[in-house]
């Protein structure tokens, strides 16, 4: 057992996508985007040996990141839902907050819900952001990969304004 104290949340836009498909949830990604979720997921692999906990929406799109992510899944606990799909950043903290075992945890989604929790993550008051808070804040571009800590010891406890943003990875 760990004795670290602090939770680890890794955030996950899904790789750039087709516009081509017969419906919005069944487009799938695009050569770039199957390169840029196997780059993420060679990051998040050398941040982690593996990841505890997976959300992701059932959309084509961000299925396939998490496929191309290459990630190690023997050891995770992966949920593929579809109330991740589009969803309000309110939908996301619930499925985070629900997490009941390990350290880690991987949300893979969409925008315009995942960026605004992204930020909402954020410190509400800080004297200075950093560069990567000031980039987080502007936007979540495709495929963009947050890490956030949080100094508490069980999921149920995060809530907004309180992670540390440790890195952005564009």
């Amino acid at each position: 057992m760990s004795t670290n104290p602090y939770l680890t949340l890794f955030i996950l836009r899904h790789g750039k996508a087709s516009d081509h498909a017969n419906t919005d949830f069944d487009r799938p990604l695009t050569k770039k985007g199957q390169q840029q979720a196997a780059e993420k997921g060679l990051i998040l692999k050398q941040k982690l040996p593996f990841i505890n906990t997976i959300f992701c929406s059932s959309a084509l799109r961000t299925r396939e990141t998490l496929q191309y992510s290459n990630l190690d899944h023997d050891q995770s606990h992966i949920f593929i839902q579809k109330e991740l799909y589009l969803c309000k950043p309110e939908v996301l903290l619930a499925h985070i907050n629900q997490i009941d075992h390990g350290k880690s945890a991987l949300l893979i989604g969409h925008n315009p819900g995942l960026h605004q929790f992204a930020y909402n993550l954020l410190p509400l008051y800080s004297k200075t952001r950093t560069p990567q808070e000031d980039a987080l804040s502007a936007s979540f571009p495709k495929c963009a990969l947050a890490e956030f800590q949080f100094s508490c010891s069980d999921w149920s406890q995060i809530n907004w304004h309180q992670g540390s943003l440790i890195s952005f990875d564009r």
